[in-house]
């Protein structure tokens, strides 16, 4: 059996739900400002991402991460699958049915989404520079990435206070597509009016993550002013989502992006209107 060689930070199946009819991506790069197409195998990889070589001299698969995460890809992608099919077809406040083994592996694919990226590993190894003054190579980066990744405890505080918050999804119903991208889990401040990029989770703070092109998932703490959206919870939004809206949440990606923005068309105007401003306050709603 030939090893998989090219291994995908972001799932085959999570880039496919953003691919147009001919099932190709639409690609901004926004380092480069450039523009261009491909497949859902193509982008958002790189070869042995996740080969544990701090094992493998002892005899122990290098591939075992890569088959977990494999595993897991599976499972969300049938429920998800079953979601996304509901959600296309319910009405605003109806509720999507999520038994407790569900919540639990959503739950976790998040914390591990968040945790597994080209993103995380660049900032693991600058704060470790950071701290001990000196470079980190390819294979450390490789290996503290990784061991951080099977860090259980770690990824089951995340996956606890995602399960814990108020699941709501929205519908997107406008012209204008969700885009994802090689970074596709975002956090926003409590007041709305900031993107944040941490390895720790600020108090308050809510996740958005859209699912396809059309669905978005919000995460919210049951604490503050999100108390009151309880009623809401596991239900589709009440709020009809115009291009304004979806643009926003769009420029979440743009931010948190490590460098490809991904969508069904070739459109990314307001993708690189908004790349400038990150790090001011041009684009954020007024205070509240």
């Amino acid at each position: 059996m030939t090893e998989p060689k090219l291994h995908h930070y972001v799932p085959q199946f999570h880039l496919r739900r953003f691919a147009d009819e001919q099932g190709r991506l639409w690609a901004w790069d926004k380092q480069a400002d450039r523009i261009f197409r491909t497949s859902p195998g193509g982008i958002a990889a790189e070869k042995q991402f996740y080969r544990l070589t701090q094992y493998e001299a002892d005899g122990h698969d290098p591939l075992t991460m890569e088959k977990q995460l494999s595993e897991m890809e599976g499972e969300v992608s049938l429920i998800t699958d079953q979601w996304l099919e509901w959600l296309l077809q319910m009405e605003p406040l109806d509720k999507v049915p999520i038994p407790r083994i569900n919540r639990w592996i959503i739950a976790r694919y998040l914390a591990v989404q968040m945790l597994r990226t080209l993103d995380t590993r660049e900032l693991l190894s600058a704060m470790v520079e950071l701290d001990r003054g000196t470079p980190v190579d390819e294979r450390e980066a490789r290996e503290l990435h990784t061991e951080l990744i099977w860090d259980t405890g770690l990824v089951e505080r995340f996956a606890k206070r995602f399960r814990r918050s108020v699941w709501i999804f929205a519908r997107n119903d406008s012209a204008t597509p969700f885009v994802t991208s090689d970074n596709p889990v975002a956090f926003r401040s409590p007041d709305n009016r900031q993107w944040l990029r941490s390895l720790a989770l600020v108090p308050g703070s809510y996740l958005v993550f859209a699912m396809s092109s059309r669905v978005v998932l919000y995460c919210h703490p049951r604490i503050g002013p999100f108390r009151k959206l309880g009623k809401f919870a596991d239900c589709l939004s009440p709020v009809v989502l115009d291009d304004g809206m979806v643009e926003s949440e769009n420029s979440g990606q743009v931010f948190m992006a490590s460098r490809f923005v991904l969508s069904n068309r070739a459109d990314f105007d307001a993708e690189r209107a908004f790349a400038p401003t990150i790090g001011s306050d041009i684009y954020a709603p007024p205070s509240t």
